[in-house]
């Protein structure tokens, strides 16, 4: 998959900059941006291309993409064909660094931050709070100021709450930020790659790029804007979502296959990057 970059100018106040989209068929360039985007779907059906996955969008859809995620919505002909409308949607973008700052001592906000973490890997929304979110997204078109600011909290607020999201690219590709840049960071992220089901040290990743320990985790941080701790467990969490695909797995054997060697802490760090437990995942799977 080759994506490319897109631009999106937002505004210093960390207000979300909303777009209506009303066009023949949508922007269909694989691409990928550092703004968090939700989109909502009024008309058109098509498919959705998230990293590695395909699925299909249609009127009603809500979907949240995060940071540098590769996405693109693809108008299927026939939707074109059919539809005297054409295509319309509402995307809102924002900088997810600047709200997650803003809650950072506010514990009654960990929901927020949990689904913004969940959509490194691409959101869709259950379809009963896809349309208690609709009037939210709607009303934001027209808003502006502090009203604006507040009805962008309270759709967030929302969504968070929501515990039937589908992750959908659990293989989501991680941020881009220096990896195509830099080829320290490149090698880093190759061998996790090939070895994340193994156990990876500190100590190890830092001889690899002949650094101390202490050095690499600045460096690794301030190309990636995550540390590579963080790095290490969405890449193993990816593997486990895509093993619970497959029922012939044991959740037991989707930790241990993705990485983990304690089931508790796959549980905890399950919980923490998808906002559900791999049992609940799994359920969500089936209902979807």
């Amino acid at each position: 998959m080759n994506a490319h970059p897109y631009n999106v100018l937002l505004p210093e106040s960390g207000t979300p900059v909303v777009e209506k989209w009303n066009v023949n068929k949508f922007y269909q360039q694989i691409h990928f941006h550092k703004e968090f985007q939700i989109t909502m779907i009024q008309e058109g059906s098509g498919f959705l291309f998230v990293s590695d996955k395909v699925v299909p969008y249609e009127k009603g859809d809500v979907y949240f993409f995060g940071r540098n995620l590769p996405h693109a919505l693809k108008t299927n002909n026939e939707s074109m064909e059919n539809s005297r409308s054409g295509s319309k949607a509402i995307s809102l973008f924002f900088d997810q660094d600047k709200i997650k700052e803003s809650f950072r001592n506010v514990p009654e906000a960990y929901r927020i931050n949990k689904l913004i973490e969940s959509s490194h890997y691409g959101i869709k929304v259950n379809r009963d709070s896809a349309r208690y979110l609709t009037d939210y997204i709607e009303e934001l078109t027209t808003s502006s100021g502090l009203n604006k600011f507040i009805l962008f909290l309270k759709l967030l607020n929302v969504a968070s709450r929501d515990n039937n999201v589908m992750l959908l690219s659990p293989k989501a590709a991680p941020s881009k930020i220096g990896v195509e840049n830099d080829p320290k960071i490149a090698k880093i992220c190759a061998f996790v790659k090939d070895n994340y089901r193994d156990l990876i040290t500190l100590s190890e990743i830092a001889d690899l790029a002949h650094m101390s320990p202490t050095g690499f985790c600045r460096f690794f941080k301030s190309k990636t804007k995550k540390t590579f701790s963080q790095y290490l467990a969405e890449v193993r969490i990816g593997s486990a979502c895509e093993l619970l695909h497959d029922a012939d797995y044991s959740i037991s054997d989707c930790g241990y296959g993705s990485g983990f060697n304690n089931l508790s802490n796959f549980h905890k760090q399950f919980k923490k990057y998808t906002g559900m437990s791999p049992m609940e995942y799994r359920s969500n799977i089936n209902n979807n």
